[in-house]
């Protein structure tokens, strides 16, 4: 089971939509399962499993969405 971190909103939501992806495009670009993204989404949390992570990263910079540095 992968620990969570918490942060005050989704910015999950926020990169998707700012690319205007689906969840489940959302999901196969971050490389996890449509529920993980789904739950990700939805509880405004980020997963420290370093790929998934990574992969955010990216998309968010694409996005030119600005992630807190603690992420």
């Amino acid at each position: 089971m992968s620990t969570m971190i918490e942060i005050p909103r989704s910015p999950v939501k926020e990169v998707r939509t700012a690319l205007n992806l689906t969840q489940e495009e959302m999901a196969r670009r971050l490389g996890c399962s449509y529920a993980t993204q789904r739950r990700l989404e939805y509880s405004g949390k980020l997963p420290r499993v370093q790929a998934i992570l990574n992969n955010f990263q990216k998309l968010a910079k694409h996005a030119g969405v600005k992630v807190d540095s603690a992420v």
